[in-house]
């Protein structure tokens, strides 16, 4: 099919598939209905466009999904900035998507990129998840091969001009890997940081803070898509105790009168249905969502261009 995106090709999707689709896919099919009716227009109004290598479509969003090869390599004659979104499919209780790890960072992006330029590469929606592996529809890459993924995606982008890469991170479990990759980055002269939105959303409000599909990541879900929220599964989680005297705190952590002490535990055998407080998903809602979200995005905004302007340095051995 030639030209603009066709609307019709783009929703003659069963809504039992859209449902199995990576959130990223569903967005591009949407924003190609949104431009057809901008770039028919255009095309009619002129004969002819030509485009050189040195034009940005700056009518397109800056996913590299809905980019040509020439609006990449455009774009890299005056930037050097990539973001690299990293998610996860793993349960967040009875109540939350499995995708939820990879909503909540797409849809900052989302947010990001119409207000900065930055190119954002489509969402990585799997993650490292082992210790959720015993609830049914997870999906967990071994940190290894996590690391082998982000690193030459990483090195595709270096050769392709990217110096500066900021990964906007939704799964606490991907950390091991992207700290080694982006060591390797600072290491080499380049620039590596990752953002964790939780944690960022912790800082900025210390209310916002917490959980494993508590209250701060449903909240954050009713913001980008309420219809994957399910209050009515919601139910009281109580982590299982090791003993009378050693209490479970979390996924990795007990205490022992009064110390804490770390012990990573597959979450199915102290959990019946993989969330935790501090709030409950009861408390979330969806401007308490939105408030959030669009905190986070106006910092990471304010982060971009704070990097940008960060002179690279030169190349470190790791030892």
């Amino acid at each position: 099919m030639s030209g603009a995106c066709s609307s019709t090709a783009a929703f003659k999707i069963t809504s039992r598939f859209i449902r199995f689709l990576p959130h990223s896919f569903l967005y591009y099919t949407a924003s190609c209905a949104r431009k057809e009716a901008a770039i028919v227009n255009r095309v009619e109004k002129n004969s002819r466009i030509a485009y050189t290598n040195q034009e940005i479509r700056r009518d397109l969003l800056m996913f590299s999904i809905e980019t040509s090869w020439l609006d990449v390599q455009a774009y890299f004659k005056t930037n050097d900035s990539v973001m690299i979104i990293t998610g996860s499919l793993e349960c967040h209780g009875v109540h939350n998507p499995l995708g939820a790890d990879t909503f909540v960072p797409e849809a900052l992006a989302q947010r990001i990129e119409k207000q900065t330029e930055i190119l954002v590469l489509p969402a990585l929606p799997y993650g490292s998840c082992d210790y959720l592996r015993g609830f049914p529809g997870t999906v967990s890459l071994s940190t290894e091969t996590l690391r082998r993924v982000l690193q030459e995606i990483v090195d595709s982008m270096r050769a392709h001009g990217a110096r500066r890469f900021l990964f906007l991170n939704g799964h606490g479990g991907n950390l091991p890997a992207l700290e080694q990759v982006a060591l390797k980055l600072n290491s080499q002269g380049d620039l590596g940081i990752i953002a964790n939105w939780w944690q960022m959303a912790k800082e900025i409000d210390p209310a916002w803070g917490g959980g494993h599909g508590g209250g701060e990541e449903t909240a954050a879900m009713l913001a980008i898509c309420p219809q994957a929220v399910h209050f009515e599964r919601c139910r009281e989680s109580t982590l299982k105790p090791l003993s009378e005297n050693i209490t479970t705190t979390g996924f990795k952590t007990v205490q022992f009168k009064g110390v804490t002490l770390t012990m990573p535990q597959p979450i199915a055998a102290i959990c019946d249905n993989g969330w935790t407080g501090p709030d409950h998903p009861a408390t979330a809602s969806a401007s308490w969502g939105e408030a959030m979200l669009e905190a986070i995005s106006q910092l990471l905004i304010q982060l971009i261009d704070e990097l940008k302007h960060i002179p690279l340095g030169e190349a470190h051995e790791v030892r």
